[in-house]
């Protein structure tokens, strides 16, 4: 870990919103996005991780792009009142033994993202982008279909400019519902990370596929909550949730602690967000200064934890799969979307 590097730069703030939710404003109750920064922590199998637009994989660094947020007073309350219960009822579970299989465990539920595979958004502040495609991706079946270049280029015709970061899923999904999806490397001869393209409606329609729009349907839930998203999965639809990270110099804060999965030879880097575990004094749901977007594909009320897909590539957390403890969701989830 001694090769952890990470920087911030504070980028350009975003531009105005257009879910019904922002329409008057650029934040939510919880949170507001001032730009995003860089982050970086090391891969467990760097030999291994290349990519087109990652080139640091190479020196077995991976660096991302989060979102620079600021959380508001109800945020923080509600995050004192999470470490407060979670205190209370004797502290953070325990995983150094290891995570059981949610295929092994009978109080499961993991419903996977189908043949989707996993995503990399490279060193770009894109994790909304990634994590609304790939979900709607799984829900409709067709592998990895969605061109997220292409939802990129169109909305920053539109005047939002994604590329640093938007604020919820319905964002993304709301341009691919009226006006249609391209397919994957076919957006107008640009191929992911051009984040000049620009692409109009009138363009981005002459080839894209409307044959989706009845399945794209979401309902968006400002304020987090466990229960609503335990209900979403236990019907069968997964959930993009944006969740603050305390991002500091100690790779942890972003990248999560290291994860067993018992039965397995699997050890890996990162994986498990959770606020504190034994043998580490530090509380990783103290503060929040950054933000990120992922899927949730599952949950388990025995071990609890929620099985997360995120957009860092395969040699990120559990071969591309994270974990999250329920103390950790209760105190730094701010929001979701439900795909159904």
């Amino acid at each position: 870990m001694s090769n952890y590097l990470i920087s911030k730069v504070t980028l350009s703030v975003l531009g105005l919103l257009s879910v019904s939710a922002f329409a008057d404003s650029n934040k939510s109750e919880y949170y507001s996005v001032e730009g995003s920064h860089s982050a970086s922590f090391p891969l467990k199998n760097k030999s291994l991780e290349t990519n087109s637009f990652d080139i640091e994989s190479l020196t077995g660094i991976k660096t991302i792009q989060l979102m620079t947020i600021t959380t508001s007073e109800s945020f923080k309350e509600k995050n004192r009142a999470a470490i407060h219960e979670m205190t209370a009822n004797g502290g953070e579970i325990d995983y150094r033994n290891g995570i059981t299989p949610f295929t092994n465990s009978a109080t499961s539920v993991d419903l996977g993202m189908g043949n989707v595979p996993v995503l990399d958004q490279g060193a770009h502040g894109t994790c909304v982008t990634f994590a609304a495609t790939a979900a709607l991706d799984a829900k409709i079946k067709q592998g990895d279909y969605i061109d997220q270049q292409c939802s990129l280029a169109l909305n920053k015709f539109l005047g939002n400019n994604y590329w640093n970061g938007a604020y919820t899923a319905v964002q993304i999904l709301e341009p691919l519902k009226k006006y249609g999806i391209i397919p994957k490397n076919q957006c107008f001869g640009s191929k992911y990370a051009n984040t000049s393209q620009k692409v109009s409606p009138t363009q981005y329609m002459t080839k894209s596929d409307k044959s989706y729009a009845g399945q794209i349907s979401y309902h968006y839930t400002e304020k987090a909550s466990a229960d609503v998203v335990k209900a979403t999965l236990k019907a069968g639809y997964r959930v993009a949730i944006g969740t603050a990270l305390a991002d500091t110099s100690d790779p942890i804060s972003v990248n999560g602690f290291d994860v067993k999965i018992k039965g397995t030879s699997g050890s890996y880097d990162g994986g498990l967000w959770a606020c504190k575990q034994p043998g580490n004094s530090t509380n990783y749901c103290a503060d929040q200064n950054a933000g990120h977007e992922v899927v949730i594909i599952g949950y388990d009320d025995k071990q609890q934890l929620f099985k997360i897909r995120n957009s860092w590539g395969t040699y990120a957390g559990e071969k591309g799969n994270y974990y999250m403890s329920y103390a950790f969701f209760n105190a730094m989830v701010m929001d979701h979307t439900e795909l159904k």
